[in-house]
């Protein structure tokens, strides 16, 4: 078993994170990934209040064990924001912009603060803010991601944050990613697009697919979609997401003018595929990991596997490093 100081203060058995995608959320999935000794979470942007209270009331009728409800302080709906305060979820977290005073608000209800930033400088920001744990997202993420990757981003934070600790994220999908960000520094991962391609995930099978099939290449930002669907007050913040191409996505990239001017028939071409379970029609998001996953499994197989194959890269560490008593025998066996 896997155990990091990420454990003890969010009181979970494995230091695995369930990124809260705003495209790909539920109370189910949140509740499988805890359940299966991880930290769940769900997401709220681009999703109705209704919607997200429904999940917040859910989750808790599906596991008793601690979850993360995600907020977007910039398009932040206040409804939502106190309705989660009223829950007192284990972790409340903030992606995309500084949260300010959310963060004392978290914590006057007993929740942890835990913060997304994709530069040193966020980091920073996020820490003299009263964050307690930051997750350094790196540009291989099919989220809101930065252009510094995850190998460079995360022992820069940090250092820059310590004692802090930094959840790893971007470019993981397997054992051998989580060993490398324990190398880093991090003390836990954050997985979004491996749990996409999961039997719990609410994604269509098409979505699913397109993920088992696609090479790491192959998933890319789209400009345009900040043309179509823009969020205000990112300045300093990524605004880019990832996807596998779909024709949605290459016919407007190549009429990006005309994008802007037809943007709110656009987002409701958008909102209501998405509705309608159609989403993939559009928006295939997904990070550079997509080319790692060739399954579509169970979470509690993929929390198993993810565990057995840290353990197992952890395990190859000592062969790697050759230790003052074992150059001492190694010289007399060759005298």
């Amino acid at each position: 078993m896997l155990k990091t100081s990420l454990c003890d203060l969010f009181e979970i058995e494995v230091p695995v994170i369930l990124a809260p995608m705003g495209t790909c959320t539920s109370a189910e999935l949140a509740a499988a990934v805890s359940n299966a000794g991880g930290l769940g979470g769900i997401g709220s942007l681009f999703r109705s209040t209704g919607a997200v209270k429904r999940d917040i009331d859910m989750v808790k009728k599906l596991t008793n064990k601690p979850y993360a409800i995600n907020h977007i302080p910039q398009a932040l709906d206040a409804e939502t924001f106190r309705y989660t305060l009223a829950t007192r979820p284990k972790v409340i977290s903030f992606t995309l912009a500084d949260p300010g005073d959310m963060v004392k608000q978290a914590h006057d209800v007993g929740s942890r603060v835990m913060v997304q930033v994709t530069t040193v400088a966020q980091g920073e920001q996020a820490a003299a803010g009263g964050a307690d744990v930051m997750i350094a997202q790196g540009g291989e993420s099919g989220g809101y991601c930065g252009e510094v990757s995850t190998m460079a981003l995360v022992p820069q934070v940090v250092d820059a944050v310590a004692p802090i600790p930094v959840v790893a994220s971007g470019g993981i999908f397997d054992g051998r990613g989580i060993a490398a960000a324990f190398m880093l520094g991090a003390v836990g991962v954050n997985l979004g697009t491996r749990f996409i391609a999961s039997k719990e995930a609410p994604a269509p099978i098409e979505w699913k697919q397109a993920i088992t099939a696609a090479r790491s290449e192959d998933v890319k930002k789209f400009d345009v979609l900040n043309d179509i669907s823009p969020i205000p007050g990112t300045v300093g913040f990524p605004t880019v997401l990832r996807s596998i191409p779909t024709t949605f996505l290459d016919e407007w990239s190549a009429k990006r003018e005309e994008a802007r001017r037809d943007r709110d028939h656009l987002r409701g071409q958008i909102v209501s595929t998405t509705q309608a379970g159609r989403q993939h029609e559009c928006l295939l998001t997904a990070g550079q990991t997509a080319g790692g996953i060739s399954e579509i499994l169970s979470v509690a197989e993929i929390m198993r596997r993810l565990v057995d194959e840290t353990v197992a890269a952890l395990a190859q560490a000592p062969e790697f490093v050759e230790t003052p008593s074992q150059r001492m025998r190694a010289g007399k066996s060759r005298t």
